[in-house]
């Protein structure tokens, strides 16, 4: 099972989110290496930002090495940053640019009117979209939204209309509004709406945390394909075992603590080469907490890794605490993060 967005032929219909703070480069090739994953996106990127000189670098380390296909989401409200911006990510040989009209945090939807701010006004999405689509030539545009800013204001649908008549070739829903929480289930149905409004591929996005729950959103929805964002952070092999359960396939076994231990050692290593030994372990804290989700320990682990001001503490902690025997367990994903989805 492939998903084709305009030229761009994907091996597994199944994408890796932006995250802000936590789709990096040493997460992407993380994510790469358990496979699975049809396409991955780096964190999300402020056009303005970027064309202005403010945006943080990081953002975009590592793009031109390495492997593709590989995706940037932008966000902005005015068209001549996206224009260009685009362009600049055409030199860059990257696959496929997302705008982002569902970012729920207030910075990006109240300062910047911009995020799912704009999900009031399809006639400007679809300008945007169209801005960017001149940038972009022949690389696919595509529109990541949200059902609409609140129940009242479900506009989901005609959003993704005018997205599509202006040259989107895809569309990714993520099925909250932007004023539900995390708590809240996502809404199938209103994405089956969406799919059924356009003629272009739909990406659903949300309370997908597994095998079961992607191939349950893709019966339930139509969708072409399905977004996995904060399930990735605690679990990276999530893709290989959505892609299993596509092809009809057994569902490969999570690592073992064992395997998981030697993961999290990896990934402090990587964060400390590129960012120093003390700042690099301030960094992985965040990503440290999530390796051990829904196992036994885990709140004592995370209690003494967030105290880790250096690699040394860092590796004593995970000495310590982290098992290294045992199968693992599913993990809860009860938790909010820093996805704009």
């Amino acid at each position: 099972m492939t998903l084709r967005i305009g030229p761009v032929e994907l091996a597994h219909p199944v994408l890796s989110a932006p995250i802000a703070g936590f789709t990096d480069r040493i997460f992407r090739d993380i994510v790469r290496d358990f496979g699975g994953c049809g396409l991955i996106y780096t964190e999300m990127v402020s056009a303005g930002g970027w064309i202005g000189g403010s945006m943080p670098p990081e953002r975009l380390d590592g793009v031109t090495t390495e492997a593709r296909p590989l995706g940037v989401q932008l966000w902005d409200r005015e068209e001549a940053p996206l224009e260009e911006a685009a362009r600049r990510l055409v030199d860059l040989g990257i696959t496929v640019i997302d705008l982002n009209f569902g970012c729920p945090k207030k910075r990006i939807m109240g300062k910047c009117g911009a995020g799912a701010t704009l999900l009031r006004d399809p006639a400007t999405v679809g300008r945007l979209v169209a801005a960017t689509r001149r940038g972009a030539g022949n690389v696919p545009v595509t529109a990541k939204i949200r059902l609409g800013t609140s129940l009242a204001t479900r506009t989901a649908p005609a959003v993704a209309r005018s997205a599509a008549d202006n040259g989107a070739a895809a569309v990714t829903v993520h099925g909250r509004t932007a004023d539900d929480s995390y708590g809240v289930p996502c809404d199938r149905a209103m994405i089956r709406e969406v799919v059924e409004a356009v003629s272009i591929p739909v990406i659903a996005n949300g309370d997908v945390h597994d095998a079961a729950s992607a191939v349950a959103t893709l019966r339930e929805t139509g969708a072409a394909g399905v977004m996995v964002a904060r399930g990735a952070l605690t679990r990276p092999w999530i893709f290989r075992e959505i892609a299993a359960a596509l092809r009809g396939e057994a569902v490969p076994a999570p690592p073992s603590h064992a395997e998981q231990r030697a993961l999290l050692l990896r990934h402090h290593a990587a964060m400390i080469e590129r960012e120093g030994d003390r700042w690099g372990t301030v960094v992985m804290r965040k990503f440290a907490v999530r390796y051990l989700t829904g196992m036994p320990g885990a709140r004592h682990f995370r209690e003494q890794i967030t105290r880790a001001e250096n690699g040394a503490q860092f590796r004593e902690t995970v000495e310590r605490l982290f098992p290294e025997a045992g199968a693992a367990t599913p993990p809860s994903t009860a938790f909010e993060d820093n996805a704009c989805a």
